[in-house]
């Protein structure tokens, strides 16, 4: 009796002050993103996409890493951007005033070249 009673208790405090949570609020503020979505790609090795690459959004929090297939994609609020590619031994890329708009898709292909060596023995004196 104790156990039901104790259930009892639990299941409508639970259900009296739970917070309400609509579904069609989440698919309204969905809707009014929009989407960036890309691919990276070597410069040097026959264009082959590059994993493991850093996409970051700059002043803010979003940051993501390109996929085998070297893929990536951001759902952002609409309004311009700069994005910033980023791998190790690669030139960085800074793409500027990239323009999001609710409910469209911006496709971005871009290409990083390996960063040059100085391979000038005399400088190592």
């Amino acid at each position: 009796m104790r156990l039901l009673v104790t259930s009892i208790l639990i299941f409508s405090s639970t259900f009296l002050y739970s917070q309400s949570f609509e579904v069609g609020s989440l698919i309204t503020d969905f809707s009014k993103k929009g989407k960036i979505e890309g691919v990276v790609l070597d410069n040097e090795v026959n264009n082959e996409p590059m994993a493991f690459v850093t996409i970051s959004v700059k002043n803010t929090d979003f940051e993501t890493t390109s996929d085998l297939d070297g893929s990536f994609s951001f759902n952002l609020k609409p309004g311009k951007y700069t994005l910033e590619i980023q791998f190790l031994g690669y030139a960085t890329i800074e793409l500027g005033n990239v323009a999001v708009v609710a409910g469209n898709t911006l496709s971005i292909k871009q290409k990083l070249s390996a960063l040059k060596l100085n391979a000038d023995i005399s400088l190592a004196n």
